[in-house]
């Protein structure tokens, strides 16, 4: 089986596939706290931050949808996924899988897909509920500068 790899990344988030151990591929995803908090202030229920909730919904879902395929979820700490990411001093969350015994037709690009889409159905209504949001995600680039243009806003 061809494993490949597929990166979603600006510096408000990550969504990245890539060859793990043997035959299995990890999954991380990650959210900058700090730079959604413009479009979050005032927004949290007990604590819980909007974007931090949204990434550990998305984790769940996409547990579901990897069972759907035929394939395993397993937790996994780290991931070693911090190549790349633009990492900095603000505050960050993270997920992290091993996916294991995936199908000859697993696609990394749609796991990404479908993490980047379900990231966004979930937090930008509840940041955002007169505000128009995007059907499909944009490319990563063009995310950050519709989130930077809405953070300043």
């Amino acid at each position: 089986m061809k494993i490949d790899s597929c990166e979603y990344i600006n510096d408000f988030m990550y969504f990245i596939v890539k060859s793990g151990k043997g035959a299995a591929l990890v999954y991380c995803s990650g959210v900058n706290i700090t730079r959604f908090t413009p479009l979050t202030a005032g927004k949290h229920r007990l604590g819980q931050n909007i974007v931090m909730k949204g990434l550990q919904s998305v984790n769940l879902e996409l547990r579901s949808f990897i069972l759907s395929l035929g394939a395993e979820p397993k937790t996994i700490s780290g991931g070693g996924c911090r190549e790349g990411i633009p990492y900095t001093d603000d505050l960050w969350n993270s997920e992290s899988l091993l996916i294991e015994n995936m199908p000859e037709d697993f696609s990394p690009a749609e796991v990404v897909r479908f993490s980047v889409k379900n990231f966004l159905r979930i937090v930008l209504p509840q940041c955002l509920p007169q505000r128009e949001i995007p059907e499909e995600p944009l490319d990563p680039a063009r995310l950050q500068t519709w989130l930077d243009a809405l953070c300043k806003g």
